[in-house]
This record gives structure tokens, C-alpha cells and sequence, in this order.
């Protein structure tokens, strides 16, 4: 990378107190998060006031940047490069060194971090040994320099980033934060401490490998491969096993529509289910999945918007308009956003003339539910019927899956058992381009969040998702079989 372009004479004081100013009038704050944390996340900005005024290059004003985003704890949240804008670092090659790395999370205070993989060129590291240390620091030291590069909601939820990244040298850090190798110190079960230093090599393999490698899904047999899903059953014991990878809108209809139509051809639509989210992420239309699994009604997820500046244009936006022509009608889904361009029109628009703060909670985005509605989906004509239980292997996955586990969880439709969703989860978020001020230079996007989603029983998701029934977290000694464990524990639920 070329040398960073000094900043020369600009007035970073007033960008800095112009980032904090819309920042307080702007951000839904979870409180929740701040407590189950114990931070203020506006104080936390202010505090880095001095190092924010102490950059001297562009590419130091740029990570000044992305600590000043991170350091409010959001996933969501993130410094976009702009045309004009500072230099940053990304679209740099990854490396990695040839291990890969899991957290055990027994205290959420205080995690262990392991060996998972071990590849070609490793030398000495095993499987299961302890990482102690990392160039030169322990690994308190460490999460503490890689967190505020790391976008995250929830402490698990870094912790899985932290394990993710150890071993690759990323473009989203500084360059001060790599050795030219991995200095690792390390412990092995036997007690026995020693130091490895391990080369870098081309490419990141992916993580989710590490889980994939135990085969959690053998004597399940796969009968349906779909975008949003696959589906594995046993015919034997009569259980259906739901492997859910995201809420991607493009094919989720069509897919659900699917699964629906081959359960009620193959007379399973009263089978038990598991359903799998280790490896799901996020999208749009969950409760409509929902509705098709159980055959209990149910409350889905509302929102919320704060009514500031960036507020009241979201509003304004949805209520100039039009409702969507051509989209078939659905049960239970308004695809034409009608009901929500009606509240836009009529109660949000009152909120903001009363001088409201926030306006009244609204079913998520009034895709499932009108303003006026009871609050209370059914279940679909067609629908599963048998007990559910989902199963998480890590805390990984969040948004829209917090919000899908979420719904289970709340209305009692379901057992979790596993690791909490990485509880990440707003309904609307406002960007904007930042200038130095007083000149039309740019600097960089900054985001904010606008809403809060609210789980079904009320509390706000942000930094709080869904508790297993059962905590069974990853360690160590089961990391081999921690995912396929988790699949017979529910199947044996399912039964008693």
C-alpha cells in the first residue's frame, strides 16, 4: 500500500463534535445492551476524543473512524469508504496462518480460545492446545486491541470474531497490529507451555469449516436442497430436520412454498422438527416462516423509530410512496408495503407533528400485520404440526435469525437448546457523507441506528437476543461432536 496522504489543515475538532452531536440526536440506544455490557456507548465516543484529534494521516483518521463506529457495539454499523474520500485499506489480499481457532465461552468474562484445526506447516501446535498469548500480548491484551476493530453486538459474538481472525492478517486492522509471522504461546492439556511462530500463507479458508469437519447431519438423509434451506429427515423415527441458512427474500416464498407443498405430499406435516440455524443469517420475512412451521398463533417481532432528523425522513420517504402493483396476494404477507405507507401517512406522520420522540411500537415494518392489528399472527392454512426444537452450535449468525429465534423463544413454540444468536438486530439504519467542515472535501459514511426491533415479549433485541432453554456451549473436550450432541439432545427432547 502506498504511503498514507498526510491531512494537512482540516478542523478535526468540529468533525469529531459534529459525529457526536447527530449521534446523540440520531442513535436508538438499547439500553439493555449498555447494562448487560456495563457502558455507555455516547460516553465511550467522547472518551476518544483526544486519540480522534491526534491523527495525522489519512489512513490513521480512517481507524480513528471505524473506533469511533465499533466502540457503540452495533454489527450493523459500519465506516463506508466514499468517492474522494480518505484512503483505507481495503481490498488488501488476506492471509492466514495454517490453524484455525474456536472460543470456549464457559464464563462470558473471561473466554478460553483453542486450537481447532490444525494444517500442513503448523509444527507444533495440537488440536485442543490453549492459546495463551498472541505477539507478545495475553489474550485479554489481544481482545482488547482486536475489539475495537470488530463489529459487534454482543461479547460471544466478538468472541467468535476474535477466534475467526486470529489466525489471518486483515486489511480491517492497522498494519501495527501484525508481526511479519503469528507468535503464539500456547498450553497443552497436559499442562506444558511453549511459543510457535507460523507463517502466513495466501487465502482464509473458511471458518464454518471447522464445525462442517464433525458431519453433525449422518443418518439424516437429504431430500430437499433450496436457497434459503435443506432439508434431511429420518424416516425411522419420523423427524424432520431443518437446516436454515438465511432470510434472503429473492427465493424464500417459492423455497417455503416448496417445503410446504413435498411435507404435505409425503404426509410428514405432523413429523417433529429440528430446525438448525448454526449456519443462518439474515434478510426479511421470517414471521412468514414461522407461521408455516407451528400451529399456534403467535406474536411476531415489532419496531420502533426514534424521530429525529434522519427519523422523520424515513418516514417522509415511505409515505411519498406509491404501494408496489403486480405482487400476488399472500397469506399474511403484504408485499405492496400498503400497510406500511398507510402508517406512514397517518400515525407516524401525527407522532412527529405531537413532537413525539419515538413513535408507537408497529409490527416489524408492517410487512405481516397492519397498524391496527391485534398484534397476533395465525398459523398458515397449511402448516406443521409436530414439536419443535432448534438447535445453535455458535454465535455467529444474528439479524433477522435473532428475530426468527426470537419469535419461537418468546411464544413458547419451541425448544432452544445450544449458544445464543449474536443478538444483532434494528430495523432501520441512516447513513450519511461526512465533509470536513467548511469545505465540500469528503471524508467517509457513518451510520446510525434509527429503531429499535423489539422481541415479542416486548425487550428490545439489540445486544439481547433469545436464551437457550438449555445452555450447551462449545468446549474444548466436545468441540468434535459439540454439533451433533446438540441434534440428538433435541431429538431426545422431541420424544420425552
Amino acid at each position: 500500500m502506498e504511503p498514507s496522504p498526510r491531512l494537512g489543515d482540516v478542523d478535526l475538532a468540529g468533525l469529531f463534535d459534529e459525529i457526536i452531536t447527530k449521534t446523540d440526536r440520531r442513535e436508538a440506544f438499547s439500553q439493555v445492551k449498555e447494562a448487560k455490557v456495563g457502558f455507555s456507548a455516547l460516553d465511550d465516543m467522547k472518551a476518544l476524543r483526544e486519540e480522534f484529534l491526534a491523527a495525522e494521516t489519512e489512513l490513521d483518521l480512517w481507524f480513528a473512524l471505524v473506533k469511533l463506529s465499533n466502540v457503540r457495539r452495533d454489527k450493523h454499523l459500519k465506516v463506508i469508504p466514499v468517492e474522494g474520500g480518505l484512503m483505507h485499506p481495503e481490498g488488501q489480499p488476506c492471509v492466514s496462518a495454517p490453524i484455525r481457532v474456536l472460543p470456549e465461552i464457559l464464563d462470558v468474562q473471561n473466554p478460553t480460545f483453542f486450537v481447532a484445526t490444525v494444517e500442513e506447516g503448523a509444527g507444533a501446535p495440537q488440536v485442543g492446545d490453549v492459546i495463551e498469548g498472541v505477539n507478545g500480548q495475553s489474550m485479554k491484551e489481544h481482545i482488547d486491541e482486536a475489539s475495537p476493530f470488530i463489529r459487534h453486538s454482543t461479547l460471544p459474538d466478538l468472541y467468535w470474531d476474535v477466534a475467526r481472525f486470529l489466525p489471518r492478517r486483515l486489511s480491517g486492522f492497522p498494519l501495527s497490529f501484525y508481526s511479519e509471522r503469528l507468535h503464539l504461546d500456547l498450553k497443552r492439556p497436559s499442562g506444558e507451555r511453549y511459543a510457535v511462530s507460523l507463517p502466513y500463507n495466501d487465502g482464509c479458508p473458511y471458518f464454518s469449516d471447522v464445525l462442517r469437519l464433525t458431519h453433525p447431519y449422518a443418518g439424516f438423509d437429504r431430500v430437499m436442497k433450496r436457497e434459503n434451506f435443506h432439508l434431511r429427515i429420518d424416516r425411522d423415527r419420523e423427524i424432520l430436520l431443518l437446516i436454515w441458512l438465511n432470510f434472503d427474500p429473492e427465493h424464500l416464498i417459492e423455497n417455503v412454498v416448496d417445503l410446504v407443498a413435498y411435507a404435505e405430499e409425503q404426509r410428514m406435516l405432523d413429523w417433529d422438527m429440528v430446525i438448525d440455524v448454526t449456519y443462518s443469517g439474515g434478510g426479511t420475512w421470517g414471521a412468514y416462516v414461522v407461521q408455516r412451521l407451528v400451529d399456534q398463533p403467535f406474536r411476531p417481532t415489532f419496531n420502533n423509530v426514534r424521530l429525529s432528523d434522519q427519523g422523520k425522513r424515513l418516514i417522509e420517504r415511505y409515505a411519498a410512496r406509491s404501494p408496489r402493483t403486480g405482487h400476488p396476494e399472500i397469506e399474511g404477507l403484504d408485499l405492496s408495503h400498503r400497510w406500511l405507507i398507510d402508517w406512514a401517512r397517518t400515525d407516524a406522520r401525527e407522532a412527529i407533528d405531537r413532537g413525539d420522540e419515538w413513535t408507537e411500537p408497529v409490527p416489524l415494518r408492517l410487512t405481516h400485520l397492519p397498524k391496527d392489528s391485534d398484534g397476533i399472527l395465525q398459523p398458515a392454512s397449511v402448516h406443521f404440526a409436530g414439536k419443535k426444537a432448534i438447535i445453535n452450535a455458535w454465535t455467529r449468525g444474528g439479524s433477522h435469525l435473532d428475530q426468527f429465534v426470537a419469535m419461537f423463544v418468546d411464544n413458547d413454540l419451541a425448544t432452544f437448546l445450544g449458544v445464543p444468536t449474536g443478538g444483532y438486530s434494528n430495523p432501520y439504519e441512516g447513513e450519511e457523507d461526512l465533509h470536513f467542515p467548511g469545505t465540500s472535501r469528503p471524508v467517509a459514511r457513518f451510520m446510525w441506528t434509527l429503531g429499535h426491533t423489539l422481541r415479542p415479549n416486548g425487550e428490545v433485541l439489540e445486544g439481547n437476543p433469545a436464551q437457550p432453554d438449555r445452555y450447551i456451549p462449545l468446549t474444548r473436550e466436545n468441540f468434535s461432536s459439540h454439533h451433533r450432541s446438540l441434534l440428538e439432545e433435541a431429538i431426545a427432547i422431541l420424544g420425552e
